[in-house]
């Protein structure tokens, strides 16, 4: 996407909703509020929740563009998934239409927003790095430590996956831990999930990005949302292992993710 530098912008970017429809349309309402000029989303739409289908219906009906993350991935057999999620990968692909399918098939695997025509002002969204969809970016250094007690990507392990690229503000998810590192002149953005959060905050999060002419401003926004709604889908769709994730739901109040 294009946009006149003297034009002002408002991006609303959201990931990882895990086929939670709940939080989906939690966030979507909050969006809605926001009053945005454009939806973005990266990555990550069916694999994990009882409602696949209808989160993938969701975002294809809103006509934003999207890029795909690693279980999309999974699901259409371009990588493997993990034994432990397998066999709920295969329940989940059986939920999807050939249509939709070829629709997720489709996604690219980044999108770039571009502001002005220096290369450095644009927004690179990706759905975990510029170079794949399955490697981490982790926190900064000092909140690694903080959280696992070391470092496990010192800064000096962040050149190879930024290599190549212009933008100065790269936009992913993948990591459901929203935090902003800075590397040389970028800031590398992570805008967390709307779903399987892993910072311990049971809400729902999604990022809001504003041009003024000159530079980017980021905010980040929480939403809670009704798990009830959730846990009546699982009773309902009894996807594969629905037992244990209601039972996670009930015990922690989400069904968080663990890296």
């Amino acid at each position: 996407i294009w946009v006149d530098k003297e034009s002002v912008m408002r991006l609303a970017v959201f990931s990882d909703v895990h086929g939670n429809l709940s939080a989906l349309e939690a966030v979507l309402v909050d969006i809605a509020e926001e009053q945005v000029d454009e939806l973005l989303f990266v990555g990550d739409l069916c694999l994990v929740g009882p409602r696949p289908a209808d989160c993938l219906d969701r975002v294809r009906d809103l006509g934003c563009p999207a890029v795909y993350g690693t279980t999309d991935d999974w699901l259409l057999g371009r990588q493997q998934a993990p034994n432990h999620l397998a066999d709920l990968a295969e329940w989940t692909n059986a939920q999807l239409s050939a249509c939709q399918r070829s629709w997720l098939d489709e996604l690219p695997f980044a999108h770039t927003i571009s502001p002005a025509a220096n290369d450095a002002d644009s927004l690179l969204i990706v759905h975990a790095n510029p170079q794949d969809v399955n490697q981490l970016i982790f926190p900064p250094e000092d909140e690694q430590i903080a959280r696992y007690g070391r470092v496990r990507q010192a800064d000096s392990e962040l050149g190879d996956l930024l290599a190549g690229v212009e933008s100065n503000i790269i936009v992913y998810g993948h990591l459901h831990i929203p935090y902003i590192r800075s590397w040389g002149q970028k800031q590398l953005v992570n805008i967390s999930s709307v779903s399987m959060p892993g910072d311990g905050d049971p809400r729902a999060k999604y990022g809001l990005f504003t041009w003024d002419g000159d530079s980017w401003s980021f905010e980040r926004k929480y939403v809670s949302f009704d798990m009830a709604g959730e846990i009546a889908a699982y009773q309902t769709r009894m996807p594969t292992g629905w037992q244990n994730f209601v039972e996670t739901i009930i015990a922690k109040g989400c069904v968080p993710q663990s890296v």
